[in-house]
């Protein structure tokens, strides 16, 4: 009875742990950013590829999809 109690707690502290851990720092960014700023970054290195852009403005572009 007293090996049950103990695991229980352990098993408890542990639980709240990585809850604590999990709402502290969330995993990753919904896929539907990451999705966007795939396509983002694709039609980027497209048109920089045909010219249509600069190395600056590219490299400024591509911070921003990144950033947001």
């Amino acid at each position: 009875m007293m090996i049950l109690g103990t695991m229980i707690i352990v098993a408890l502290l542990v639980f709240i742990f990585r809850l604590s851990a999990w709402t502290a720092r969330p995993p990753h960014q919904p896929m539907h950013h990451n999705r966007a700023n795939s396509a983002g970054l694709h039609a980027l290195d497209e048109r920089y590829a045909r010219g249509e852009i600069n190395r600056e403005e590219y490299l400024q572009k591509k911070r921003d999809i990144l950033e947001g």
